[in-house]
């Protein structure tokens, strides 16, 4: 069939030899594409098959929405060629029940007499298009394409953010990584600084964890850290932003959030840390532009604060002041 031809039932005089099954595989390449045809006019239904194996494309057909639906819940198929007057279900149902429990499977309806608003009904239950019979060649074969082609623009799109967000995050915890941290930081202290705002930093180490280790195993240790970063997401804000600062340490900024603020919600994680982990932790606070106006002394200080309240009963908060600088 060359491109110009127009697919439309009874247009030849005698239907091709019907080789077709309802779940018939027409071409084995390696990767191909897998499309399903639903249509219960068999010389559509060839038609339509005919010229997709002959685009390289792996085809199955189906001439009942009970059937289409049996093959979509059984093997992988990227896209659906629908009708949208089917006997019993129609292709309406068809498609919503396919993107219930297949949403990765694009679907294109096609009908001999549809509406404006059948079309837009379709479009809302998740058609990625709609074509109107006769069915022309050139057309259909564009639409599977740009289909195919915003599916994979879409996957590398997903794949990007993927390792994008591996390269800043710790993947034990799920918290940002040390590097991104410090990216983080710095835009943070300048953004606060240029609006005259207040910012916070609590710096966390666990208490007596390796001695946790040492009695449990590096694996629980391990499931201990991740637990405890979940204590944090839920006991702080969308806006404040958590790191894993290494080993058992962690970071928490408080953007636009007083010391004293922050000690609040420093002494809410003591507690629940305490109360659902069985271990504690020690947190130092430091806070710009009250002790330093520079990220990397604003994380020193916070440092400081917090070896000092492990040197001194561990389990607190504790404020920084200039004096620990000679008391640690």
């Amino acid at each position: 069939m060359q491109d110009t031809d127009v697919i439309m039932a009874g247009e030849r005089g005698e239907a091709p030899p019907s080789s077709h099954s309802m779940s018939r595989e027409m071409s084995k390449e390696k990767n191909a594409t897998r499309i399903l045809i639903v249509d219960d006019e068999p010389e559509t239904l060839d038609l339509i098959a005919d010229f997709l194996v002959g685009g390289g494309f792996e085809v199955a057909t189906a001439t009942t929405g009970e059937e289409a639906l049996t093959l979509v819940q059984k093997d992988l198929y990227h896209i659906a060629v629908v009708d949208l007057h089917l006997p019993g279900m129609t292709g309406s149902e068809l498609l919503r029940k396919i993107k219930s429990s297949r949403n990765d499977v694009q679907v294109i309806m096609i009908t001999g007499y549809g509406t404006i608003r059948d079309a837009v009904e379709c479009m809302k239950l998740g058609a990625s298009d709609f074509i109107t019979k006769p069915i022309l060649p050139d057309h259909l074969s564009l639409t599977i394409r740009r289909i195919l082609e915003e599916a994979r623009l879409k996957e590398e799109a997903e794949l990007a953010d993927y390792y994008r967000n591996l390269s800043r995050t710790d993947e034990l915890t799920g918290l940002y990584n040390f590097r991104h941290l410090m990216t983080v930081l710095k835009n943070e202290v300048s953004r606060h600084l240029r609006y005259n705002r207040v910012l916070s930093l609590g710096m966390i180490d666990i208490d007596d964890f390796k001695i946790f280790n040492d009695t449990k195993g590096h694996e629980e240790g391990n499931v201990l850290l991740g637990r405890l970063a979940h204590v944090f997401k839920h006991n702080t804000r969308n806006c404040d932003i958590l790191a894993r600062y290494g080993g058992e340490e962690f970071v928490i900024l408080f953007p636009e959030t007083s010391i004293e603020e922050a000690s609040v919600v420093s002494a809410r994680i003591l507690a629940t840390v305490e109360a659902n982990l069985g271990i504690t932790v020690t947190i130092g606070l430091a806070s710009l532009p009250e002790h330093s106006s520079d990220a990397s002394e604003l994380i020193r200080m916070a440092d400081t604060a917090m070896y000092w309240g492990k040197a001194r009963g561990k389990n607190q908060v504790v404020l920084y002041e200039p004096s620990m600088d000679t008391c640690r």
